[in-house]
């Protein structure tokens, strides 16, 4: 069975785990969004995925591997793209955009830290 998007934007695991990414749990964020990840099979797979492993990343700047935050970043924006400019009520534009400008900030300082940057939070629409 496929889910409307509407169920999706109302199970408690996806609101609960935007609601981490922004409060700044991203392993508690990363481990709830892989639930849903391990679950689906269609096109939303992909969109979690994203956005999984951009919150991996801030995850591994906040343990000191910039190298780690680069690399999951590139891929989550990669995975994300295709899903512009809004998907499951998730401004993708926009989470996109601030996640590159800090790429491009870790990009040109590997010692910057996460609280140097101006880390995005995920803006949902009703």
């Amino acid at each position: 069975m496929v889910a409307t998007i509407m169920e999706l934007q109302d199970d408690p695991r996806f609101i609960k785990g935007i609601e981490e990414f922004n409060s700044g749990l991203y392993f508690e964020c990363h481990e709830t969004l892989e639930e849903i990840w391990l679950e689906e099979h269609g096109e939303e797979r992909r969109f979690y995925q994203g956005i999984i492993q951009i919150a991996a990343g801030y995850y591994k700047l906040e343990q000191g591997v910039p190298a780690g935050a680069l690399k999951l970043w590139r891929m989550g924006i990669d995975k994300l793209a295709s899903y512009s400019p809004v998907y499951l009520g998730v401004n993708v534009d926009a989470l996109i955009d601030a996640v590159s400008a800090n790429l491009i900030a870790l990009e040109n300082d590997q010692q910057i830290t996460a609280s140097a940057l101006v880390v995005p939070t995920i803006q949902m629409f009703c």
